[in-house]
């Protein structure tokens, strides 16, 4: 198509506080770090537009037969355009909104209670960034007291002093002795007396070093008033002293639940499972079934992890069968592998179905069963099993260890009535004897 004039790049942005979104949603450029960048199409020539975060344009060509968009501005993919999808970073080609409130239900923060309105526009808030809105939680800024009780319930006060008795707490009252004098030029704000506002904020009286927690710091000027702290020390200088903080690191997470608890990481990633996030933690170790003393660490010598289905599994009944997962510290490497049933109780007569075979692809560390060869436990008896993994890689180790074989346990809890016996087959196999040339694998070599 000719092109009879010039082609323009158009772009906006929006910015908005962090925990608190306006409605309805742009996908332009937020300009807020702690959102996705802005929905910008991967358009040909690079380029974008100017809002500092990598675009968030529409190319419009104005030709002769009219104008046209080479490309749409859908950062999620969900094939609604930013700026009419009620979830611009989120899937959500329904569009549902069952509260109405122009946030979509992909990323409400309360999908079945409607934001309020503020200056006539809806703004959904999440005081103390526990992913619920301020409208429908209990405890709305986490500080341990329910809104109905919390006399600040919009800042965090778990001590919920009020000075004047007035049901408004210290942490949110402009005025807490009540003297008409407002805290910010009150030079003694726990103790009522209006003349305090004709001295100066230098000059304070003596009944005004109250000490409840009699670290030898005033309770006016203590950045803890109730929780000793001489040092008066403040990590993230929010105001709030590190021995009372609930948010050390000031990324909206309680440090209850902070992987990185003195270390801002909101994605909160922890991509070997230990708990520690990827921001704060010194060592890639995989943690598998909550074993953080045996995760597997990808530089150490040769070594497996054998598992369950699913380690949330409780209750495993007589004659289910459960899948056998194979971890390793090494990523798509050949491994050649046989499952024996070590201890099972009297009668037990357990089978694994396909014991012996080899893998070469994982998703990460966790080896998938090719062919469809997966190896699969059942047991007819109730009682409590041990089953070994015996593991070899198939060619040398590229860290350079002479260890190419590794073993590892896994035991099993099975309940349910005893089944009537048939032929079974334990797992019990010679350990990758000769049986295993028989196999004919065609090993894969893949790149890490």
């Amino acid at each position: 198509m000719r092109v009879s004039a010039s082609t323009f790049l158009l772009a906006m942005a929006i910015s908005a506080p962090a925990f608190a979104q306006d409605a309805p949603p742009s996908g332009e450029c937020t300009g807020d770090s702690n959102e996705p960048a802005c929905g910008a199409p991967e358009q040909s020539g690079g380029g974008g537009g100017g809002c500092g975060c990598g675009g968030g344009s529409i190319l419009v060509a104005f030709t002769d037969q009219g104008d046209s968009y080479q490309y749409a501005d859908d950062f999620d993919d969900d094939g609604m355009e930013d700026n009419a999808d009620n979830c611009p970073f989120d899937f959500n080609p329904d569009q549902l909104d069952g509260d109405g409130d122009g946030f979509g239900d992909a990323c409400d923060f309360c999908p079945a209670a409607a934001a309020p309105q503020e200056g006539g526009v809806r703004i959904q808030r999440d005081t103390d960034g526990d992913g619920q809105g301020d409208e429908c939680d209990d405890d709305s800024d986490g500080d341990g007291v329910a809104n109905a009780a919390d006399n600040c319930p919009l800042v965090i006060n778990p001590s919920q002093t009020d000075t004047d008795g007035d049901g408004l707490g210290d942490a949110c009252d402009t005025d807490d002795d009540n003297d008409g004098c407002l805290d910010a030029v009150d030079n003694c704000p726990l103790v009522a007396d209006a003349l305090n506002c004709t001295e100066t904020l230098a000059v304070i009286p003596d009944e005004c070093f109250a000490d409840e927690d009699a670290d030898g710091i005033a309770d006016s000027l203590d950045n803890c008033p109730g929780t000793p702290n001489e040092g008066q020390s403040d990590a993230d200088g929010d105001g709030i002293g590190d021995a009372c903080d609930q948010d050390l690191d000031n990324d909206g997470i309680d440090n209850s639940i902070d992987n990185c608890a003195q270390l801002p990481n909101v994605d909160q990633a922890d991509e070997d499972k230990d708990r520690i996030g990827d921001a704060c933690d010194p060592q890639l170790c995989f943690v598998i079934d909550g074993d953080a003393a045996g995760c597997l660490d990808p530089v150490a010598p040769f070594a497996v992890k054998a598992s369950i289905q699913d380690a949330r599994l409780t209750a495993i009944n007589t004659g289910d069968d459960v899948l056998l997962h194979i971890f390793a510290n090494r990523e798509n490497k050949a491994i050649r592998y046989t499952w024996l049933v070590t201890e099972q109780p009297a009668g037990g007569n357990a089978s694994i179905a396909q014991p012996q075979g080899g893998v070469s692809f994982s998703n990460s560390i966790q080896y998938v069963y090719e062919n469809d060869r997966r190896a699969l436990f059942s047991a007819k008896v109730p009682g409590t099993y041990t089953v070994e993994l015996l593991a070899e890689l198939a060619f040398a180790d590229e860290q350079g260890y002479d260890v190419r074989s590794a073993k590892s346990t896994v035991v099993i809890a099975v309940g349910g009535p005893v089944l009537s016996d048939g032929c079974t087959q334990t797992g019990a196999q010679p350990w990758l004897g000769a049986g295993l040339a028989g196999l004919g694998l065609a090993w894969r070599r893949r790149r890490r």
